[in-house]
């Protein structure tokens, strides 16, 4: 199979190939589309959550702007 045929597929059918490894996947192939949009959500996702030391952090009434 030349990468033709990969690209091919890939077109056809969406997706990703993935190539296993001994642990994990050693290669995962897509088309470069479905990269950009997988790094565009994260993005996103990254402008959308609140910095790590906020997400816990609970306010009282001391924090009010009261003089």
């Amino acid at each position: 199979m030349n990468i033709q045929e990969i690209r091919k597929i890939m077109e056809e059918e969406g997706g990703k190939i993935i190539v296993p490894g001994e642990d994990s996947p050693t290669l995962i192939i897509m088309t470069l589309d479905d990269y950009r949009k997988g790094k565009e959500i994260k993005h996103q996702n990254k402008k959308d959550a609140p910095p790590r030391g906020l997400e816990k952090e609970s306010l009282t009434i001391e924090d009010l702007p009261f003089n």
